[in-house]
């Protein structure tokens, strides 16, 4: 199903829009946890604490998503401009059921910003939230979606039994003390620090944000999808308890290396990081029993992926792996896979941001471990079909050495997730 550029009536909905709507099946959600502890908007009442989980969730008086995307209007400037994306939006429901303190966590552009700001500060009253059967003011969290032309691609369900067998076998490793994941070249990669940051006081300042960076991402994901989670609010608090700690220990444990020689000490306790989200799991798994952690898997680390794949019906959403380049088969394909937030990481390590306009694909990216190029910006024309994507168009590249280089490129990549 395509979705094309659309203008919305705030008073009149298409059926067309109403079926769209009703694809967004995510109704709300909670604050991020570092938000929580510290932002509270006051009230007249005697009690201002917000909450993020209660005994009984507020209630939106009918199908929440249909209000807001009859309600959204595209602005004329975003089309222009061809931007694209979501727009993370956080609100309070009061005890009265009004909504209040509405604020952007995650923003896409000013004017896609304004409008869903906008949008949901004008809605009506919810029922409020309950705690002991008394209203209380609740944290929700909310993503407005802006798409101008789009393709759902087809996932490929992963199952259950092969995550609790791969974490098993990961628990395994960790009791004999061998490592989680497969060593890679620790030098190539302290050698590419080096060459990005330039010195090992930068390379802390780097990589602590860029750490922050994702724990941010972690925390909007969980956001989204732990209010659908079937389960009740201290097992969800557990949960986040779990996360908290896991991201908690990555920044502690940078923190905890000298300045001298910072980065090759960094490249040694990498390997450390991902054994921490196996012990995050472990915790999970302990804590919650198998029935209720097969839920938790798979709606917390499956469902994600493939609802916002399918929602954003972003057609380049998901993994790929090239085929064939400049017409020559490629022996060892390297992988790539586009988020839907407009960004994109390969298994060489690149990562960058991307856009979509009108059939064409523009990367880039500041972060290359190809040969001796260091950044790159492309644009291609792009054909994609579920399956096969084709790129076709032109890349320019900054090279080490400070040259820059124009290269015309012809891709073919396979869809693998």
């Amino acid at each position: 199903m395509i979705f094309k550029p659309y203008t919305l009536n705030r008073q009149l909905v298409t059926k067309l829009q109403v079926l769209f709507a009703s694809m967004f099946l995510l109704a709300g959600t909670l604050p991020t946890i570092a938000q929580h502890h510290h932002e509270q908007t006051k009230d007249s009442t005697e009690d201002n604490k917000v909450y993020m989980f209660v005994e009984e969730m507020p209630v939106f008086p009918g199908n929440l998503n249909a209000w807001i995307y009859s309600h959204v209007q595209y602005p004329e400037a975003a089309k222009t401009k061809g931007i694209e994306g979501k727009v993370y939006v956080r609100f309070i429901i009061e005890k009265d059921g009004t909504v209040n303190d509405v604020k952007i966590i995650r923003g896409v552009s000013t004017e896609l910003d304004n409008e869903a700001k906008e949008v949901i500060a004008s809605m009506p009253k919810w029922y409020p939230g309950k705690q002991n059967n008394t209203p209380v003011r609740v944290y929700y969290t909310v993503p407005v979606y802006f798409a101008l032309k789009s393709t759902a691609p087809n996932v490929e369900r992963r199952t259950f039994d092969r995550y609790l067998k791969a974490l098993e076998a990961n628990e395994a490793k960790l009791k004999q003390g061998t490592d989680t994941v497969a060593s890679s070249s620790a030098e190539m990669y302290r050698l590419y620090l080096k060459k990005r940051y330039g010195s090992d006081k930068a390379a802390y300042k780097g990589l602590v944000t860029s750490a922050r960076e994702q724990q941010q991402s972690s925390e909007i994901m969980l956001s989204i999808v732990m209010p659908s989670l079937a389960l009740p609010a201290e097992d969800k608090n557990m949960i986040l308890k779990y996360y908290k700690e896991e991201w908690d220990e990555q920044i502690r444990l940078i923190d905890s290396l000298p300045e001298e020689n910072f980065i090759t000490r960094y490249v040694n306790i990498t390997p450390r990081f991902q054994e921490n989200k196996v012990i995050r799991e472990i915790k999970i798994r302990d804590y919650l029993g198998l029935k209720k952690f097969k839920k938790y898997v798979e709606e917390c680390i499956f469902s994600p992926g493939k609802l916002f794949r399918t929602i954003v019906a972003n057609p380049l959403a998901g993994k790929w792996e090239k085929i064939s380049e400049n017409g020559i088969e490629v022996k060892h394909p390297i992988q790539k896979e586009f988020y839907d937030d407009f960004s994109f990481l390969t298994s060489d390590g690149t990562k960058g941001t991307y856009k979509i306009t009108t059939g064409q694909l523009i990367e880039s990216s500041q972060s290359v471990k190809v040969k001796d190029i260091i950044e790159y910006t492309a644009t291609y024309q792009f054909e994609a079909n579920n399956q096969i994507l084709v790129l076709t168009g032109e890349a320019k590249l900054k090279l080490a050495n400070g040259t820059l280089k124009n290269v015309q490129v012809k891709e073919t990549w396979r869809r693998i997730e």
